[in-house]
Formats: structure tokens, sequence, C-alpha cells
């Protein structure tokens, strides 16, 4: 736990520290989150989407695990919106919002790091795989809502029009279509993707810190509390019970899924709702709410 604490979870929060102590002195306030923000929305997002799927070994993913694991995270992605939209009473784009942060780990920074460092390389290829097929599944049909409901008039050729001007759209196309086609990237376009990818959750994190040093009125903690215990608790009890039981996959196999389900919010919807002008303050809360919880829920997973 110890380990897990001072190797993985304390470096992530000291980014977002550094932005918290940054929005709190003065240095930075929120129209510049939103700059930095916009940054990462329209440059290294695209790029790390692109380079994901891009590299992605599909041929090498267990379908099974991956399939129990989408089903498991559909779940608390239709629980979590429900819950923001109904009794919450909250608008569409921010109850999509708050589904996404239920249903989307922090994988990439967060709980890979850690797996890695307790069984190895072996279990990288899960995690990747789920990281993938989120980035297309998960958070590009999430994309494709948002970019509909934000059109004055909804019509098809409106979508698939302003679809084509989203860069992370456009990235996770592309990336797509490289992956598939396994056609091998120039080694000086692989160094750019990796050098600009490796900064989005970074400025994301520091953004999130500006947004959170941010001196408002006192918000209700009911939101981002239940968004955080169906993130943490609820997420990885169904995926139990779907992976293990539903595919009768063996504990040694589904345990890197298991992790990934136990993580904190990634950092993603909280980059949309700054993008798409959604309140964000139940998307932070949860986001931070989650990342202490997950130091138990993780470990808890990485020992099952």
């Amino acid at each position: 736990m110890t380990e897990v604490l001072f190797d993985a979870v304390l470096p992530i929060f000291a980014v977002c520290a550094f932005g918290f102590l940054a929005g709190r002195v003065g240095l930075f306030d929120k129209a510049m989150a939103l700059v930095i923000n916009r940054f990462v929305f329209y440059l290294p997002l695209p790029a790390l989407t692109f380079n994901l799927l891009a590299s992605a070994r599909f041929d090498a993913f267990s379908w099974p695990l991956l399939i129990g694991y989408f089903l498991s995270e559909g779940a608390v992605y239709l629980c979590a919106l429900l819950a923001a939209r109904y009794l919450f009473k909250c608008g569409w784009l921010e109850a999509i919002l708050l589904g996404l942060a239920a249903a989307y780990s922090n994988h990439v920074l967060f709980v890979l790091p850690i797996a890695v460092a307790l069984f190895g390389d072996a279990v990288s290829l899960p995690i990747v795989a789920i990281i993938t097929v989120d980035s297309l599944v998960m958070f590009g049909l999430t994309l494709v809502a948002m970019d509909a409901l934000t059109l004055d008039k909804p019509s098809l050729g409106g979508i698939l029009l302003k679809l084509g001007k989203n860069p992370t759209i456009v990235g996770l196309v592309a990336g797509l279509v490289f992956g598939l086609a396994q056609v091998p990237l120039p080694t000086g376009v692989g160094v750019f993707l990796d050098f600009v990818s490796a900064t989005a959750a970074p400025c994301a994190l520091f953004a999130l810190g500006i947004v959170l040093a941010e001196r408002r009125a006192p918000v209700p903690l009911a939101l981002p509390l239940t968004i955080s215990i169906i993130k943490v608790v609820i997420h990885p009890l169904i995926a139990t019970a779907i992976i293990l039981f539903g595919y009768q996959i063996t504990p040694e196999l589904a345990r890197p899924a298991l992790m990934v389900a136990a993580g904190p919010c990634g950092a993603m919807a909280f980059v949309m709702a700054m993008n798409y002008g959604v309140r964000v303050d139940a998307i932070a809360r949860a986001i931070l709410i989650t990342m202490v919880a997950s130091v138990l829920t993780v470990s808890l997973m990485a020992g099952y």
C-alpha cells in the first residue's frame, strides 16, 4: 500500500496540487485553465488517441475479458447518467459527462503503472486493450453525443460535419485506420506523437487544480459523492460479477480489468466539460475524491 501511495498516487496528486497552489496564489486563474484545457483538447488528446489506436495489437486482445469489462462500464455509465439527470436534475450535457466520469477510469497514468510495478509487463496488454477500446467506444460515443446535442438544429449531415471538425474524433478514426491496417509510422512521427501525448494528462490535471482553487460558494457534495461511489464501489462489483462469474474468467486473468474498474475517474470528462462550457464543479470533485479512495480500491482488486 505504501509503495502504491508514494510511487503512483502522490506523483499524480502533485501535478493537481501545483495547479491548486498556482490558482490560490494568483499565478493562474480559470480563464488560463480554459486555455490550457483547449490546448489539451486540440493537440495532446487527439495525438494520444491516435497513438493508442495506431499502435494497438488488436489480434492479441482477449475479447471475452474486454466484452465483460465494457458491459460493466456501460451499466455504470447509464447508472451515473440517470442518477445525475433524474435524481440531481442536471442538464443532459453535464449528466452525460458525469456518466463518462463514473465509467472512464484513469487507466493510463494511474492503474497501468501500479499494475506493471506489482505484476510485471505481462499485465500491460489487457490494460492497454481496455484503454484502446475505451478510447474508441466510450470516449468516442460520448464525443458524438456531445456534438449532436450542441448543434442548434441537429441533422445527420450537421452532426457528421461537426464530428469531422472535432480533432479528437479525427484522431480516433485515423488511429483506427492505421491500427487495423498495421501501417508502421515513421520514426519522426512516432517521436512527435509520444512527445505530445505525454502532456495530455499532466496539463489536464494542472488545469483541474486551478479550477479547484477557485473560491466560490460551498457546493453540495451529494452529487460528486454519488458519482464517486458508483465509480470506485459499484463499478468493481459489477465488473467482478460479469467477468468472474458471467464469463468465468479466472481471477489471475481478470485482475488487470478489475483494477481498472476500481480506478479513479479519468480527467477526460473534465477536459470535455471545460471545452463544451459545461459546469465542472461536480466532475472536478469526483476526480479528487476517487483519486483518494482508489488507493484502497485498486489495492483490494490487486490482491483479489
